[in-house]
């Protein structure tokens, strides 16, 4: 009983993460494979469960789909390869000697294209493993299709329930503009940090690759998970507008360099408050899927703001004022990335 009241415990508080969503495909993909491998009457359906378990276990419908095409690649030319082979054998070769000549090009092969290794592991089970009766082509055959059927069923589960790419997208955009957001806040404070400043570009290219990445999986999940444009998610706009801001704020850093760096933390404290409070608006809206109304207000607040600071330092009539002239672009731009994902509230 103790033990069944902490299963009960344990399996809600774990509904809905990663790790149960991950749970669930692996349990379903084996037993799809399992009986699909019964249902076809197949001798050695172990294998359907054994590929399933490779396939399944990827943390993307993108790298699973990559992994179920390999895994059926690799196990029809094995199975090629071993056919031609198992005729070799019946024709009075010796098994080994059949065995190595067609272990080079596969290897070879696997040397080349490692994702492609299952291609080896097929030669050897239909060469050298006793066939029993059948006809020669039984062997091959049966491993092409308990593979087929395992990554079938792999895929299946994990198109039904795939990684949520949106939301991984949402918090690598909301890494970005947190990033970039402490970045201009340091270079309108008035330190010299240079260390800090190399590590927050570091981890703005990281999360806007992670961006990328994550964008590219959901076009993968639009069957499942369309990509909806409207007030809850435009994220797939934001890449461009995060790679300007992010050249922004390095033009940002040359600029203030010129200057007298307490002069212009004294000159741009206003304006780097403004610019403070539409970055931290922006990351916690995108951190949800779905910003909720007080989120964004704020961001319509923010926006309202920077518009003043855009006003205040218009790229035009700056003149010779560089740092001026980078921060009313950075204005803009972030004021532009805001209305392209919450067109409606900016």
């Amino acid at each position: 009983m103790t033990v069944l009241s902490s299963l009960r415990d344990w399996l809600p508080a774990r509904f809905g993460r990663p790790e149960a969503r991950r749970l669930a495909r692996t349990l379903a993909g084996c037993a799809l494979s399992y009986g699909a491998a019964r249902l076809a009457a197949l001798p050695e359906g172990y294998w359907a469960i054994i590929t399933t378990l490779v396939v399944v276990t990827q943390p993307s419908l993108t790298q699973a789909f990559g992994t179920a095409r390999d895994q059926i690649i690799g196990a029809f030319i094995g199975g090629v390869v071993g056919m031609l082979g198992v005729i070799a054998i019946d024709h009075g070769a010796a098994p080994l000697v059949v065995f190595s000549v067609a272990l080079v090009p596969l290897a070879a092969l696997a040397a080349e294209r490692p994702a492609l290794r299952l291609a080896c592991v097929t030669l050897v089970i239909v060469v050298l493993i006793p066939a029993g009766g059948g006809p020669f082509f039984q062997r091959p055959l049966h491993r092409i299709f308990e593979i087929l059927i395992g990554a079938a069923s792999a895929f299946v589960v994990v198109a039904v329930l795939p990684n949520r790419a949106l939301k991984s997208a949402h918090r690598c955009a909301a890494d970005t503009v947190t990033s970039l957001g402490q970045l201009v806040g340091l270079h309108l404070s008035g330190k010299e940090d240079a260390a800090r400043a190399a590590q927050l570009e570091a981890e703005s290219n990281r999360a806007q690759q992670a961006l990328d990445d994550a964008l590219q999986e959901a076009q993968r999940e639009h069957i499942i998970v369309p990509l909806q444009r409207g007030r809850a998610d435009a994220i797939d706009k934001a890449a461009p507008f995060l790679r300007r801001l992010h050249s922004d704020a390095l033009f940002l850093a040359k600029a203030v360099s010129r200057d007298d760096r307490a002069a212009c933390a004294t000159r741009f404290h206003d304006d780097a408050q403004a610019l403070q409070e539409a970055f931290a608006a922006l990351a916690d809206a995108l951190g949800s899927m779905h910003a909720k109304d007080d989120a964004l207000d704020c961001i319509q607040h923010a926006a309202e703001a920077l518009k003043r600071t855009v006003k205040a330092h218009d790229p035009q009539e700056s003149g010779h004022d560089v740092a001026r002239f980078v921060i009313g672009l950075i204005a803009i731009d972030l004021d532009a990335l805001i209305s392209a994902i919450y067109p409606s509230e900016s």
